[in-house]
């Protein structure tokens, strides 16, 4: 049973794993975005949010 597990995730592997560098960008702007959100809800914190580039 493991071995068709694997063979199942190594095939879902090839048809969506070369989206991983998409992926991971997507969730850098999000998380910088939600950074900034969370940031200015106390302006009087110093929380030095990321700089736009």
């Amino acid at each position: 049973m493991d071995i068709n597990m694997n063979s199942d995730f190594d095939e879902l592997e090839a048809m969506f794993g070369s989206a991983d560098a998409d992926i991971e960008k997507m969730e850098n702007v999000v998380l910088s975005n939600n950074l900034k959100g969370f940031a200015s809800c106390f302006p009087e914190w110093d929380l030095h949010p990321p700089v736009d580039r």
